[in-house]
C-alpha cells in the first residue's frame, strides 16, 4: 500500500510541473484566479488557526520535522545503502510532496503580475532620477533624525520593545487586497539565533504562512523587516515589491521613528546604486548625512558583523537559487531592484 501511494505520489509531478509551467506564462489569470480569489481564503484559514498563538508555530514545525528526519535517516541508512535508488525515490516523493503544499499555500505569488504593471509604473531611471531622489531620502532622513534627538551627532534610540514594534505593522493599503490587511501579524522567531548566524534578518513560513523577524536585530532593522515580512504576507512574493512595500509603509506611518527607519532604509539602497555610478559623488552626498545617522547605521553593520561565518556564502547561494528557480532571475540582486520603484513612485506622486 505504502509503495502505490509513492508510486501515486511521483505521478503527480507531472501535473505539479504543468501547474508551474502555467504559472509562470499566464500571470494574470494567477493574479486574478490565485492572488486574489483563492490566496486570501488560504490566508484565513491559517489565520483562523495560527493568529492567536503569540509563537511561531512555523518554527516549532520546522523544529519537529527536523528531529523526525534525523529520525527517519538514522533508521534507514543501512537500507539506503543496500538500495540507494530508493534513498532517490523516497526523497524525490518528499521533494514532490512539499513542492505542492508550497505552490498551492503561497507559491503561486511569484507569478503573479507585477507590482509597478498594476500601478501602471515604469522601474527605470536615470542618474539624475537617482540622485534627485537620493537627495531627497537624504533631507527626510536628517529631518526625522532631528525630530527624535537633541544632537545630530546622537543615534536615535528607539523606546519600542520588541513586542510594541511588532503591534505597530500597518501597511500602506492602495494596492492590497482588505480581506488581508486587516491580519498582519508578524512574529518573533525561536529561530533568531540561527538565523543570525544564516545572515537572515527574518523570514516568511510559506506553508503556515506566519512572517518571523529576527529578534535579535537592532530596533531599526526589525521595524523595517517586519513590514518587509508582512507584504510577503500579504501574497508579494518578491522581494523588491516586498522592500517597496516595507518602505512605502514605514514613511505613511504615524510614529516618527517608523518614518525614520523607512527614510534611511530607501537611503541605504539608493545610496549603493549611486556609489556605482558615481563612487565621488556618493561620498559627497554621505557627508551631508547627520553623524548620528551613520551610527545607526554601524549598530546595524556591527550587529551582522557579530555572527558573520564562512557557511553564510553557502546560505546566500542556497537562497540566491531558491530566488531564481521561483522566477526572480536576480536572485538575492532583486532586493536592490527596489530602487527603481521608489523613484518612480515618487515620481508620479509628484
Amino acid at each position: 500500500m505504502k509503495i502505490k501511494t509513492t508510486y501515486w505520489v511521483w505521478y503527480s509531478s507531472a501535473p505539479l510541473g504543468l501547474l508551474i509551467h502555467f504559472a509562470q506564462n499566464n500571470p494574470r489569470e494567477i493574479e486574478n484566479y490565485y492572488s486574489r480569489l483563492l490566496y486570501p481564503e488560504v490566508f484565513d484559514l491559517h489565520k483562523f488557526f495560527l493568529n492567536y498563538i503569540p509563537f511561531s508555530f512555523g518554527d516549532i514545525m520546522y523544529i519537529v520535522l527536523f528531529i523526525y528526519g534525523l529520525k527517519i535517516v538514522l533508521e534507514r541508512i543501512s537500507f539506503w545503502k543496500a538500495k540507494p535508488l530508493q534513498f532517490l525515490f523516497d526523497f524525490g516523493s518528499a521533494v514532490i510532496i512539499t513542492g505542492w503544499i508550497f505552490h498551492l499555500s503561497w507559491g503561486l505569488n511569484y507569478h503573479r503580475i507585477p507590482l509597478n504593471e498594476q500601478l501602471a509604473m515604469k522601474v527605470k531611471y536615470s542618474k539624475q532620477d537617482l540622485e534627485e531622489r537620493l537627495d531627497k531620502l537624504i533631507q527626510e532622513s536628517n529631518h526625522w533624525h532631528d525630530q527624535l534627538v537633541i544632537s545630530d551627532t546622537l543615534a536615535v534610540e528607539f523606546p519600542l520593545s520588541k513586542d510594541q514594534t511588532l503591534e505597530k505593522v500597518s501597511l500602506y493599503s492602495p494596492f492590497y487586497n482588505e480581506t488581508l490587511l486587516n491580519y498582519t501579524k508578524v512574529k518573533k522567531s525561536l529561530l533568531s539565533l540561527p538565523l543570525s548566524y544564516m545572515g537572515y534578518s527574518g523570514y516568511l513560513n510559506p506553508f503556515t504562512l506566519e512572517s518571523q523577524i529576527n529578534a535579535k536585530m537592532p530596533p531599526i532593522s526589525q521595524i523595517i523587516t517586519s513590514f518587509h515580512e508582512a507584504a510577503h504576507q500579504l501574497g508579494y512574493a518578491n522581494e523588491k515589491e516586498a522592500n517597496f512595500i516595507a518602505y512605502l509603509s514605514a514613511i505613511k506611518n504615524n510614529d516618527p521613528y517608523i518614518k525614520y527607519a523607512g527614510y534611511t532604509f530607501a537611503f541605504r539602497y539608493l545610496y549603493y546604486e549611486f556609489y556605482k555610478i558615481d563612487p565621488f559623488g556618493a561620498k559627497g552626498k554621505l557627508k551631508l548625512l547627520n553623524s548620528g545617522i551613520k551610527k545607526n547605521f554601524r549598530e546595524v553593520s556591527d550587529f551582522w558583523k557579530k555572527y558573520e561565518n564562512p557557511f553564510e556564502v553557502i546560505f546566500d547561494k542556497i537562497y540566491d537559487g531558491y530566488l531564481k528557480t521561483n522566477g526572480q532571475k536576480s536572485g538575492i540582486k532583486s532586493y536592490h531592484e527596489m530602487v527603481g520603484l521608489v523613484i518612480n513612485y515618487h515620481k508620479n506622486d509628484a
